[in-house]
């Protein structure tokens, strides 16, 4: 009997002191106090993984804290009843004792303002760890004590199914996919100088936008990790073929990632049209055009898959990915249309006007711990990676718990930003994962969908896409681009001299002897999907040219302009404004190539005279244009107008005429004008300073009438009657 009530003691303290340290152990402000975090950790457990962690413990005080000790605890028993249990047990609102204690680390002290690091590792054998004798996720408490300084973390770990024994319930499926995209691209002004400034074949306008050595590397790494991990599905952007050469792919997206979203949010193509991007240069043939060149096979081919942007999959946005050739779209948020009580296969079938598409929707909670958000700002444990990846196996594991047990796959997005570290990370711990079968995107999206499609148009318009706070913004962007595309239609038809013969033809009508160059007006598309300067040539050139033809050279403009218009629409804010200045900026450097340089002060001597100014041409095509000159003088006027042509790479001199009726000073202002009487470039000056001399006609007739005035006063003043008392 006093054994047994020995016991009963024992167990009642272990319990008292753990529920002290569950009510009044709280993690404490990172500004103030002393911190937890956990660098590395075990997060499954299996017969021969044993379990190992790395702790930092950060002292944000101004005293040094005395030794201290590390205990890190669990609950073998504890079976978590529901996803709020769950989180509960993250934002340490769980009342859950921790009775077993897995490891227990000696810590030194702690400088004032600094931290150290704790390492701890258990056998595979210990006995600790043979008590998890069942599978699943399990609360695990760490608990930093020292003299009056404490912290505590509530994390996760998960026993796998291996090695214990229980009954077996279908695995749950999950399909992880990794976009290949980047919004870090930039513009190369070097390869911008040589687009203006030269007519050679062999620049392309897509070498306007580019990519520095980091992230390249980046997306070189990223792309080697499709190897290392088999089941990861890698669906590659486009745009970036030609950094990465031969890809190792799942599937293509909207070349760019171009945002569909919100293109149906704004229903306004013609805008977009205006701003160089037309429907064609996101759609899904020029994806695969852009695969076929970049592969040198005209016969290589791909899935296409439409990737969400900034905004919603509304039933438009869908409508509008149909329209370019997507039957598949995968929302990584924000489609939330049925009740998410349990884990289920979120795919949908919703019919359009353009044919059905299938919807592959992310599971919420494992993607934003797969792109390092934390499941709540109260989740202090999800703080790193380490953390986030222990939440993440054991949520999943809970799903793979939960009812109903039958066959379901989960689909989880990495976002385009995520490092290959991260992704790495999180593939090398689901290997172990033995409740897990990775499935590919062909497999998820052959599961039936989760709601009948009859319904989807209704749940849709219900639940999905209520925002929009952002098309302001984006209807701005597109005013500022279509002002940009339009002053390079200007430089092509109003600028460049027509060369003699010429049928008229603009540069943004389709070359029809080139296969795979479209319309670049106002149905534009941009150089990411197809390049008008691959044309055979325009305006009669033969294959054999090694320069472009006037026409072809100013379309390259425009596919470059447009090439940056693609990448401003991708929804991302700060490439939005880093690529729509960048076409500003091509615009201006391109008409900033004609300059006007005036002569300076000009004296004149006489009635009339002329002022000489000069046109420097650095296109490398001649230019057809008018100076204009006005003064706001009456007495000194200037030529309204002087028709002015250059040659390429030259400078031409022209003479604007002055007419000028008395001595004075004025001042003339000079500007160039296209043929359409639009002017560009910057406002010149010139000093006009007149000084009539008496041999100047105007100045002998202002002599002679003063000399008559003066005889006819005299005569006047001898000839009249005088008063009788003058």
């Amino acid at each position: 009997m006093m054994a047994l009530l020995m016991m009963i003691m024992m167990v009642l303290d272990v319990h008292t002191h753990t529920a002290a340290a569950d009510d009044d152990t709280v993690t404490t402000d990172p500004t103030d106090g002393v911190t937890l975090t956990i660098d590395a950790m075990t997060p499954i457990i299996t017969t021969t993984s044993g379990f190992s962690a790395t702790l930092t413990i950060a002292n944000h005080t101004d005293a040094a804290l005395d030794d201290g000790d590390v205990d890190i605890l669990t609950n073998p028993d504890y079976n978590f009843v529901s996803r709020t249990d769950v989180q509960e047990w993250a934002d340490a609102d769980a009342h859950i004792d921790t009775p077993l204690a897995l490891a227990h680390v000696d810590v030194t002290s702690v400088p004032a303002q600094g931290s150290v690091s704790a390492h701890v590792r258990v056998d595979a054998h210990d006995g600790a760890l043979a008590a998890l004798t069942t599978w699943g996720p399990r609360p695990l408490r760490i608990l930093y004590n020292a003299q009056g300084a404490s912290a505590t973390l509530n994390t996760y770990i998960t026993r796998a199914q291996d090695g214990v024994d229980g009954v077996r319930t279908p695995s749950i499926g999950m399909s992880v996919v990794m976009p290949l995209t980047s919004h870090d691209w930039k513009v190369d002004t070097k390869a911008r100088r040589r687009l203006i400034s030269s007519a050679a074949r062999d620049d392309t306008a897509r070498s306007i936008a580019t990519l520095d050595e980091a992230h390249t590397k980046a997306l070189h790494d990223k792309d080697q990790l499709a190897t290392n991990y088999p089941h990861l599905q890698v669906v590659v952007d486009p745009a970036v073929l030609d950094a990465l050469g031969t890809p190792h792919l799942t599937a293509l997206m909207q070349p760019a990632r171009f945002d569909i979203t919100t293109y149906a949010r704004m229903r306004d193509a013609d805008a977009y049209a205006d701003a160089g991007v037309s429907e064609r240069a996101w759609s899904a043939d020029s994806a695969l055009t852009r695969l076929r060149r970049t592969l040198g096979d005209t016969s290589a081919t791909a899935p296409t898959v439409a990737w969400q942007g900034a905004d919603s999959w509304t039933i438009d946005a869908l409508d509008a990915a149909r329209a370019q050739g997507y039957d598949t779209v995968i929302a990584t948020d924000d489609f939330d249309v049925t009740d998410d009580a349990t884990a289920e296969t979120l795919v949908y079938r919703t019919p359009t006007g353009h044919g059905d598409v299938t919807v592959l929707a992310a599971q919420p909670t494992l993607t934003a711990l797969a792109n390092a958000r934390p499941s709540s700002a109260h989740a202090n444990a999800e703080q790193t990676d380490a953390g986030r990846i222990a939440r993440f196996l054991a949520q999943s594991a809970f799903y793979q718990m939960e009812q109903p047990y039958e066959e379901r796959t989960l689909l989880v997005c990495f976002g385009d930003d995520v490092t290959p570290g991260e992704v790495s990370a999180l593939m090398d711990t689901l290997n172990g994962a033995d409740w897990l079968d990775m499935k590919t995107l062909d497999d998820l999206a052959q599961h039936e969908p989760l709601v009948s499609s009859d319904l989807m148009p209704q749940l849709i318009n219900a639940n999905v896409g209520v925002g929009g706070a952002h098309i302001d913004a984006v209807r701005e962007t597109l005013e500022q681009l279509g002002a940009s595309r339009t002053d390079l239609m200007r430089l092509a038809s109003s600028i460049l001299a027509r060369p003699a013969g010429a049928s008229g033809q603009r540069p943004d009508d389709t070359d029809a002897d080139d296969p795979v160059s479209p319309s670049v007006s106002a149905s534009a598309s941009a150089a990411v999907s197809t390049d008008a300067d691959t044309a055979n040539g325009a305006n009669g050139a033969g294959a054999d040219r090694t320069d472009l033809s006037e026409t072809a050279y100013a379309r390259r403009l425009l596919d470059a302009h447009d090439t940056l218009a693609l990448f401003a629409l991708q929804g991302d804010a700060t490439l939005t404004t880093a690529m729509r200045d960048a076409a500003h900026g091509l615009a201006d450097a391109a008409l900033g190539e004609i300059t006007l340089i005036p002569s300076g002060n000009v004296n004149v001597l006489s009635e009339s005279a002329s002022m000489p100014v000069t046109v420097s041409n650095k296109l490398p095509f001649p230019i057809a244009v008018r100076v204009s000159s006005r003064t706001d003088s009456i007495e000194i006027v200037t030529a309204r107008v002087t028709d002015v042509h250059v040659p390429a790479h030259s400078e031409t001199q022209a003479s604007i005429s002055i007419r000028v009726t008395t001595s004075g000073t004025t001042m003339a202002r000079e500007q160039l004008f296209d043929r359409d009487n639009k002017p560009f470039g910057a406002v010149q000056q010139t000093s006009i300073t007149s000084s009539l001399q008496l041999s100047d006609k105007s100045g002998l007739a202002i002599v002679i009438i003063a000399a008559a005035l003066g005889l006819l006063g005299l005569w006047r003043q001898f000839h009249r009657k005088k008063d009788p008392d003058e």
